[in-house]
């Protein structure tokens, strides 16, 4: 128990280190990039319109002093019928969200979930920028977050059972206009996971920890309306509760300071890592529902 404590708490401090560190510590590398006046190429224009990929992100990052306001709803499960008129008047999840870019290449920010009372702290930073002539040919982008549970305290065996992490390294490429692909990798940790009596007396427990890996596909059918696939895949093995593979398609309204987008999805859970951890909910048995994103963007 003690060395798994330490194990709980040196992880706790190794993501906060990196927030810190993004938050912080690139302030000079950034300042000596925007030095430099003569550029041979000039960066590509965002591969997707937004910050935000139905439960997740994209690699995009918002221009210096940007501020965003992001609302995001999911309705219940479909396949519930007229009961609650196929999930409209179900059990609905919400998160409302911020983040402000301080810098150019940085977005910090903040939100807070219905579901389970997630509080997260996240940043993205921008480490290299496609541009125009293909010098560079993809944009490279990592995000972090730290979620904290702030149910009440008879939930959990330990204060430290509230937190969750998650890292993800998005790879970017905008092919044309039109086209624009990511591929991203990811890390989860749960400091508390699920544990499950057997039959036989015996207890099965989940991994703290989960690798997953997320595609996303935009595609632009006019200026201001997109075709949205996404697909989210859990690698890691679970001996109990094994999170489902997440599939979303749906549509995207953006102008340069709005984004709205509607789609269907067998998640909930809003989060990306609640989503590669804990989503059971099976596309092919009818356990889907719909959801939207508004985002909003002011300039200061």
């Amino acid at each position: 128990m003690k060395n798994n404590y330490k194990k709980i708490l040196s992880f706790r401090e190794l993501t906060l280190m990196l927030v810190f560190v993004m938050f912080v510590l690139i302030v000079p590398a950034i300042a000596q990039d925007e030095i430099q006046s003569a550029k041979p190429d000039k960066p590509a224009r965002p591969a997707f319109e937004s910050a935000w990929w139905f439960d997740g992100q994209t690699g995009v990052l918002y221009d210096k002093n940007t501020f965003e306001y992001v609302i995001q709803h999911r309705f219940g499960l479909v396949n519930s019928g007229n009961r609650d008129l196929f999930g409209i008047y179900g059990p609905s999840n919400i998160r409302l969200g911020f983040a402000y870019a301080p810098i150019q290449k940085l977005n910090i920010g903040f939100g807070y979930t219905k579901n389970k009372m997630i509080l997260d702290l996240n940043a993205k930073y921008g480490i290299l920028t496609q541009t125009r002539k293909n010098a560079m040919p993809i944009s490279l982008t990592y995000y972090v977050n730290m979620g904290v549970e702030l149910l009440e305290r008879d939930n959990y065996v330990s204060s430290l059972g509230r937190y969750n992490y998650f890292h993800q390294l998005f790879i970017m490429k905008r092919f044309n206009s039109k086209f624009s692909t990511q591929l991203a990798p990811s890390f989860s940790h749960y400091n508390a996971i699920n544990w499950e009596r057997q039959i036989d007396d015996t207890w099965e427990i989940m991994e703290n920890d989960t690798w997953g890996m997320s595609v996303g596909i935009r595609y632009k059918l006019k200026p201001q309306l997109i075709l949205m696939l996404g697909y989210d895949q859990p690698i890691t093995q679970h001996s109990i509760n094994q999170p489902n593979p997440s599939i979303n398609f749906g549509l995207e309204i953006a102008t340069s300071s709005h984004a709205f987008q509607i789609f269907a999805s067998n998640n909930n859970r809003i989060q990306t890592q609640e989503n590669f951890m804990y989503n059971q909910n099976d596309f092919t048995e009818g356990q889907w529902l719909i959801g939207f994103n508004i985002t909003r963007l002011w300039s200061f």
